[in-house]
This record gives C-alpha cells, structure tokens and sequence, in this order.
C-alpha cells in the first residue's frame, strides 16, 4: 500500500485528497496509472477545488500540445546554432 509515494497504480487509501497529492498523482492520472478509488478521489477533489482544476487543465493543456512538436520542426539553422552554442559551452569558450 502506497500512501506517501506515488506512482504507477497509486493507491491512497482515504477519504479525501489533498491539492499536494492531486498535484503528486496527476502523471498517475494522465497515463491510466491509478486505482479506481484513487481515480474517484482526484475526480472529487478537481470537481471541488478551482486551483487544482485549473492547474489540471493547464498541465493537461500543456502534455497535449508537447506531444504535437516534432524535432523537424524546428528550422535547421536555429538547430545547428543552438548546437554551436552548447559545444563552446561545453568546452569552456
């Protein structure tokens, strides 16, 4: 049972959730990882609580959109400067 650190099948045995643990288990959440009570509970807290709902459809929001980028969209001459740029950092130019 799994109460103070969360992950895959997350199990939070109790009534309420806390925003931090919302906050902990929204990965859990977002990929299917979750026990159905566990599931009920975060549900019940986004219905509940403005704060954590925003933040849900914001983080969400910003999952999604992450997904559609592709490396090829980014132009070739920013990519081979950003390039430049990171091997004169990493040898100390």
């Amino acid at each position: 049972m799994q109460t103070d650190q969360p992950g895959p099948g997350t199990q939070m045995p109790m009534e309420r959730l806390t925003c931090q643990q919302v906050t902990d288990v929204i990965i859990d959440y977002l990929t299917g990882d979750m026990q159905p009570e566990t599931k009920r509970l975060f549900s019940d807290h986004l219905e509940g609580c403005p704060d954590c709902h925003a933040f849900f459809n914001t983080y969400n929001g910003t999952v999604r959109a992450t997904r559609s980028l592709s490396y090829d969209a980014v132009p070739d001459e920013m990519r081979n400067r950003v390039r430049q740029f990171l091997l004169k950092t990493i040898a100390g130019e």
